[in-house]
């Protein structure tokens, strides 16, 4: 990757510098465990190509609306062509000694389940509003939030506002999801 393509990658996640640097560096760890996790490869080798990519259609010009949502995407690609790579290996073919054992996928989190079921109670522009609120990171999000207030032709307190009660109205619900589904697990047979 050229200087060039590396300052205008790092210009997208931030115009200050130091914003930039830091959100590339979290951006790069989170990258790091997810090639890790998938044991596609190595993952430093990876994460570079990711940026490369995104970098170089940086440098010919496309425009990326949500750039950690490109990113994510990229990867994913990047993860899908390293597993097509990887030579078949049956298992019974491996010595027992080479066996890998890897551990069971964590159970899925009780919360996002009810995160979503919540979520899908709420109205479509209540949807849109909560989850637009709460997108991208640090300046990105003043300025996302200040447009989001300019589109529904409200004062910026105001959509903190609206934010705030649908916000109260899923912790509410997700609470009482939770407590149901507990409720559910812990009665006897």
């Amino acid at each position: 990757m050229t200087q060039e393509a590396f300052d205008k990658l790092l210009n997208a996640f931030s115009e200050d510098r130091d914003d930039a640097g830091e959100l590339y560096e979290r951006t790069r760890v989170k990258l790091t465990r997810y090639f890790e996790w998938h044991s596609v490869g190595p993952a430093d080798e990876l994460v570079d190509e990711t940026f490369n990519r995104v970098a170089r259609r940086l440098d010919e010009g496309q425009t990326i609306d949500n750039l950690l949502g490109f990113i994510h995407g990229v990867a994913n690609m990047i993860r899908k062509e390293a597993l097509k790579k990887r030579p078949p290996v049956s298992i019974d073919d491996e010595p027992e000694a080479e066996k890998i054992i890897r551990p069971d996928p964590p159970a899925p989190d009780p919360r996002l389940a009810c995160f979503d079921k919540c979520l899908e109670k709420l109205s479509r522009e209540r949807q849109d509003l909560i989850v637009d609120y709460y997108q991208q990171e640090l300046r990105h999000k003043i300025n996302r939030r200040q447009k989001l207030a300019e589109r529904l032709g409200i004062p910026l307190n105001a959509l903190r506002i609206r934010a705030h009660r649908i916000r109260m109205t899923l912790e509410t619900c997700i609470t009482q999801c939770i407590e149901t589904e507990q409720g559910e697990t812990n009665r006897p047979l």
